[in-house]
């Protein structure tokens, strides 16, 4: 058996503003978009478990690699709070680029907030850097 990764989903709080983020910096394009209204929430509500009334749009973006991000905007969003390593569940998306200090130094530009300045992983190894999306989530870039 083998399997490849589809896609990776996440809540945002403005499908725009961050589909544009990752489109910008990282060459994702948009693929194809959905609107779902509360009784597509009704009719899934084991699996959604939203409040009576939830609207969500969603866009998919894809990579220039092909991996897919599912991007949903729910009417109501909850902001998650910082990312923390000892929490369970998804941490961080981890992105390779081709040119490490030139895409670093055009976010900063744009005021991108980092975590750390771009350093070498290992003696043998390339460089990484850890960034947060304007929703907060972390983001790795290796090159």
């Amino acid at each position: 058996m083998s399997a490849s990764v589809a896609h990776v989903g996440m809540t945002v709080t403005d499908i725009e503003k961050i589909s544009g983020f990752y489109i910008k910096y990282f060459g994702f394009v948009k693929d194809y978009g959905h609107f779902f209204g509360e009784d597509f929430f009704e009719k899934h509500a084991a699996l959604f478990r939203q409040r009576a009334g939830v609207q969500a749009a969603m866009q998919m973006i894809k990579s220039p690699d092909g991996v897919m991000f599912e991007l949903f905007q729910f009417s109501n969003a909850e902001n998650k709070g910082a990312a923390e390593w000892q929490r369970t569940g998804y941490h961080h998306i981890a992105l390779r680029v081709d040119d490490l200090p030139a895409v670093c130094e055009r976010m900063q530009n744009d005021g991108v907030e980092f975590y750390m300045a771009p350093a070498k992983r290992s003696e043998d190894d390339g460089r990484w850097v850890y960034l947060k999306d304007p929703d907060g989530n972390m983001v790795e870039l290796w090159d």
